[in-house]
């Protein structure tokens, strides 16, 4: 059995399949000598990794680090409202390769990878930081997801429960209640009710139409939340908020559906916590050769030497 968690550990939950897309569109287009493969994000990936990391696990710590990816397919939230997402555009195609040269990464590192059939990574997360938390873990998500901003909390300054911030991994930023607020003009827990009104063209998520981010919190704030906030649209004096918020109740409550996380995903639907608690997530100790073996397979040659 796993030795109690301390809060100066952290348990940190990184979302890759976000990261890999924000990693492959800040670096340069790097390719393998060998054969021309696409690496670039893949070397993106490599150098947070190290930032965070790298030090600890050639000092022989291990690391309280896994990667949460989605599943690929469609999810649960498809069959709740079939045109969700379906305005995205296409993977790129120099970086579709890239995805299982991250897995082959993660295994290189020893870093544990999780993904959930039928939910997003989102949910995998959301699920594994309120079980963190509620076993008084801190738990850092490294992402700047604003869906993701609904788990922030701070902690309660005793040790039953942990807290749940956000490091952004571009700005290596921490994002706390104080930020949620500051962004958004809403806490945390009422973010869900905000983006529900709001809508997200990204996700195809409809939203109320004519009602942005401002407005919603506006609205959010002084009703009390989303349904009050429905209940009472006819008594909003603004016409054209008022109308867009009385015929727009439906589109409204699938969006709170859409933007809503999945807290409790049972752990057996989660690959790769077959036989673990979360209190056992941790990377396996640093094995050297293994690490250099893919950055030279990689063609990484100025990160080897950090290692080496």
């Amino acid at each position: 059995p796993s030795s109690p968690p301390v809060a100066r550990d952290p348990l940190v939950l990184i979302d890759s399949s976000a990261y890999i897309f924000r990693s492959y569109y800040s670096m340069p287009p790097l390719h393998r000598s060998t054969d021309g493969m696409p690496t670039g994000a893949v070397l993106g990936f490599c150098n947070m990794l190290n930032k965070m990391v790298l030090r600890r696990l050639i000092s022989g710590s291990r690391v309280r680090l896994v990667m949460v990816s989605d599943c690929g397919g469609k999810n649960f939230r498809h069959a709740l409202y079939p045109p969700y997402k379906a305005n995205r555009p296409p993977c790129p195609v120099d970086l579709s390769p890239q995805f299982p040269l991250v897995s082959r990464m993660a295994a290189a590192y020893g870093v544990p990878r999780l993904s959930a059939k039928n939910y997003e990574a989102d949910d995998v997360i959301a699920t594994l930081a309120t079980l963190a938390r509620d076993r008084g873990v801190n738990v850092n998500v490294v992402s700047s997801d604003k869906d993701l901003m609904q788990l922030v909390v701070d902690g309660d300054g005793g040790a039953s429960k942990g807290s749940v911030h956000m490091i952004d991994p571009m700005r290596q930023r921490r994002i706390t209640e104080e930020d949620v607020v500051d962004r958004w003009g809403v806490k945390p827990n009422m973010l869900g009710d905000v983006l529900a009104l709001a809508g997200d063209k990204a996700d195809n998520i409809p939203g109320v139409r004519g009602i942005g981010p401002k407005i919603a919190a506006e609205l959010v704030n002084s009703f009390g939340g989303l349904e009050a906030a429905l209940d009472g649209a006819g008594t909003i004096r603004q016409a054209k908020r008022r109308e867009a918020m009385m015929g727009g109740r439906e589109d409204a409550e699938m969006s709170r559906r859409l933007v809503e996380l999945v807290r409790d995903v049972p752990l057996e639907d989660i690959e790769g916590m077959k036989g673990r608690e979360v209190e056992d997530l941790e990377m396996q100790p640093l094995d050297e050769e293994r690490l250099l073996g893919f950055y030279r397979e990689m063609g990484f040659t100025d990160v080897g030497v950090r290692v080496g």
